[in-house]
């Protein structure tokens, strides 16, 4: 991440996020356009050296990260899930047992994709929350 999105992640000011690199708080690189380039995980191994504001901010950022990651991941899993199912119902057409035994699989992916559909609303609130808490 660049120093601007550093400084809203930690709700710092630009120039005390390019103090904390200038004074070794911070370990970041330049890029080939100019701007700092801090690691992420740099800034979480920091925190002995950070102050709790900046902490919390950072491990709250993780977390929406991660929250936000396997939310994709389930969306993605329950879709396809989903799709292969109805691909596959057609195909036992003549085989009621078999035919049945993919309904149920259908209707349970089906729960599966509603599920993580939902899970979209809580997903965005929690960013939200996570943006004004980095405002405040």
């Amino acid at each position: 991440m660049n120093a601007k999105e550093a400084s809203v992640l930690l709700g710092v000011h630009y120039k005390t996020v390019l103090n904390m690199i200038n004074d070794g708080r911070l370990t970041a690189a330049k890029t080939d356009s100019g701007d700092w380039e801090i690691s992420e995980s740099d800034l979480a191994a920091r925190e002995q050296r950070i102050e709790d504001k900046e902490f919390s901010a950072i491990y709250t950022y993780m977390a929406v990260q991660l929250i936000e990651k396997e939310h994709r991941r389930a969306f993605k899993a329950a879709k396809e899930d989903l799709l292969s199912g109805a691909r596959t119902l057609g195909k036992h057409a003549d085989n009621p047992a078999e035919f049945a035994r993919q309904v149920k699989h259908l209707e349970k992916a089906l729960d599966a994709y509603k599920a993580a559909e939902a899970f979209t609303y809580t997903v965005e609130s929690i960013r939200k929350q996570c943006e004004e808490q980095g405002k405040a």
